[in-house]
């Protein structure tokens, strides 16, 4: 229904944009108007003549018979007068006057002359027609003003949620298609018009304005419409039409578009050089192209932007939810008097943002800049790291978003299971030792840290957070920060003597996989100190190997550490789409589950022959993908005096996993199993991160 709406609208004000049409339908309306007109006056002379004329029938009648015979008193003449009241009390009903007789029809009658017709009542009190149920030529306009007004306001929000790609666009215009058809059809038989009318305007006015109050919100200044700074544009733009002159701040090409803004930062650069960097670029011919695609990239919630460029085409990738989807790619067409493609003008664009060399198309370059979406409170900002390095074909652009807010706040929403978060807990507060957070690249190690130096005990115990000036993290009530700075070279070792000088209980070392570091940290063990640190590794054993080969005596550093957890994220399935499905006897045999156990595993839903499918068309929740957002998948081991000294003996990671799967610990396994029960994922994505 909502495409059948749209495709109506797009019609109309189609129709209506052309000149003959628009003159032909004023005609049109016009001789409608004459012919109704016509009608309505030819409808009231007809019964005006009718009356009269049967009136003159009975009094003639009754003169004939009182001239044979001598009627009774009061007998013909006043039953003449009777019919005639009667008459005219019928035609003042079809006015809308009561139909009771007048004391002027009543003396008429006892007289036995005609009653004085009455006054035919207002046409415009009726409802959206006239006393002779013809439809009013002075309601009619009226009606078809509103009708095409709302055809404006339709067309108006189609456009706009289109253009600010809302995803609940359809289900907007079906709901305001269905409120002027059913609300104006019943306002439309109201008999009050001057109650009716108004109302059938507010139909139209009333949720626009909504819509705009609510899309306004979140954008920027520049994009909201309806203001007073937009009205007033509007108005002098009108004005400019007519030959009245009327000055006003004409909106920049960057200021259009999407609603996307770029700035730019760096270390120890002036400001002054960032500005003129932001001004040129946006003065550049591909910069709102550029603007585009990481708008784009951002909504479709990608947190990589890939552009390999060759001399035939370029290919555009997004990182969804960790895996590639490559877009269609674009050929390489250069205009008439362009020596750059579009994209090629965009990517000139990016490096003149980051200050690179835009001529250089072979040398590695990097730079970093900040995309802001959205408006107003609701602002998301993004860092963006930009690389270029040239390649045998061209030249390969990636760009990484990091948000500088981080989107979880508690376990839960991270995806850790309650039986899981007192493990957790108790290992980041333990009085002392070392704990490990880990995970493979790219899969929220960073995003998870944070939430776990949320979660554990700030209040009653002093802890520091010691972090690169260059990787600021989320401020975080209650945890001193300490900052060193890695672009002059500064390491953890700089500011640990400092931090460990306040003798607090537990400190936060990100990356402390220096020697010299981890040392100082293993002797401050000792002192009754917690170290939770972080560091790059596929699963929880190559954490701790990864440790080891720091050179550190394995006795000092194993003989203190407490635990390690990894995560890695997996992606769920799309609610909206999922498809449950029996599982084979085998795969359940594999997986270690039997049969009673699971009643049906889900997967991405089937492709249809190629009719229906398009008849039943993309899921606009995960846009065709099947999968919609990630998970994280935990491995919580907890050392134990057996894993110690095969560590210590036999450092061989299968000896040490298997170690951990017999006394319990069983990890990742045991977690994917979890979740392809409840649904949320599929057998194929879990055997994918499972190969990491």
């Amino acid at each position: 229904m909502s495409d059948i709406g749209c495709s109506f609208i797009s019609t109309t004000r189609f129709l209506l944009q052309i000149r003959f049409l628009r003159v032909g339908l004023l005609f049109f309306l016009l001789s409608i108007l004459l012919l109704i007109s016509g009608e309505a006056v030819l409808a009231q002379t007809l019964m005006d003549t009718g009356a009269a004329m049967s009136i003159g029938t009975e009094m003639d009648a009754g003169g004939a018979q009182s001239s044979t015979k001598q009627a009774p008193r009061g007998g013909a003449v006043g039953k003449l007068g009777e019919a005639n009241a009667q008459r005219n009390a019928e035609i003042n009903n079809a006015a809308g006057e009561s139909a009771e007789a007048t004391p002027a029809a009543d003396n008429a009658a006892d007289s036995g002359k005609p009653a004085p017709a009455q006054p035919r009542g207002d046409i415009l009190k009726e409802g959206w027609w006239g006393p002779g149920g013809y439809i009013s030529p002075i309601k009619l306009p009226l009606y078809i003003l509103v009708f095409l007004i709302w055809v404006g306001c339709a067309s108006w929000l189609n456009s706009d949620q289109e253009r600010l790609k809302k995803e609940s666009r359809e289900a907007l215009n079906f709901l305001y298609l269905m409120l002027y058809l059913v609300v104006g059809t019943i306002f439309f038989f109201v008999p009050i018009f001057w109650a009716a009318f108004p109302a059938t305007v507010l139909i139209c006015i009333v949720p626009v304005m909504i819509y705009v109050v609510v899309r306004n919100k979140p954008l920027a200044p520049h994009e909201k419409v309806l203001t007073g700074e937009h009205l007033f544009y509007l108005y002098a733009v009108a004005m400019n039409k007519i030959g009245v002159k009327i000055k006003v701040k004409k909106r920049q090409s960057y200021q259009t578009g999407p609603s996307i803004e770029m700035e730019t930062i760096g270390k120890n650069i002036d400001p002054k050089i960032l500005q003129g960097r932001l001004i040129v670029a946006r003065n550049s011919p591909g910069y709102n192209l550029f603007r585009e695609h990481i708008y784009d990239a951002l909504t479709g919630n990608a947190t990589s932007l890939m552009f390999d460029f060759t001399p035939e085409r370029t290919v555009i990738r997004h990182l969804v939810d960790g895996v590639w989807l490559d877009l269609a790619p674009v050929p390489r067409v250069i205009e008439k008097g362009k020596g750059k493609d579009n994209l090629e003008e965009m990517l000139e664009s990016a490096k003149l943002l980051i200050g690179a060399n835009t001529n250089d198309r072979r040398s590695r370059q990097t730079g970093i800049f900040v995309a802001a979406l959205g408006g107003g409170k609701k602002k998301k900002k993004y860092e963006a790291e930009f690389i270029s390095q040239g390649t045998k074909s061209g030249e390969a652009v990636m760009i990484q978003f990091t948000a500088s807010k981080v989107p979880f706040k508690s376990l839960n929403e991270l995806g850790m299971r309650p039986e899981v978060q007192p493990k957790l807990l108790e290992q980041l507060n333990a009085p002392q030792g070392i704990f490990i957070v880990s995970a493979p690249p790219t899969n929220g190690l960073r995003s998870s840290m944070d939430v776990f130096t949320r979660t554990c005990d700030r209040f009653t115990r002093d802890v520091v957070n010691i972090e690169d000036a260059a990787l600021p993290t989320e401020a975080i009530e209650n945890i001193v920060l300490v900052q060193y700075d890695s672009s002059k070279g500064e390491t953890p070792l700089t500011v640990l003597p400092d931090a460990l000088f306040k003798e607090p209980h537990a400190l936060i070392v990100r990356d402390m996989s220096a020697l010299e570091t981890l040392q100082l940290c293993c002797r401050e063990v000792d002192m009754h100190r917690l170290f939770i640190t972080t560091i790059r590794a596929k699963d929880g054993v190559e954490a701790i190997l990864r440790f080891l080969a720091t050179k550190i005596p394995p006795q000092q550093f194993i003989s203190r550490l407490n635990g390690v957890i990894n995560q890695r994220l997996i992606r769920k399935l799309c609610p909206a789409c999922k498809e449950p499905y029996q599982p084979a006897p085998q795969l359940l045999q594999q997986l270690g589950l039997r049969p009673d156990q699971v009643k049906e595993f889900y997967r991405t839903r089937t492709p249809l022959p190629e009719p229906e499918e398009r008849k039943r068309g993309i899921c606009p929740n995960c846009n065709g993908i099947g999968y919609r957002g990630r998970t994280a998948l935990f491995e919580l081991l907890v050392m134990s005096d057996s894993v110690r000294e095969l560590i210590l003996s036999n450092p061989n990671p299968a000896s040490i996993r298997q170690q951990f799967t017999k006394e319990g610990q069983t990890g990742f396994l045991y977690e994917g199993i979890h979740l392809l029960i409840k649904g949320e994922t599929t057998v194929e994505e879990f055997s994918r991160v499972m190969k990491m």
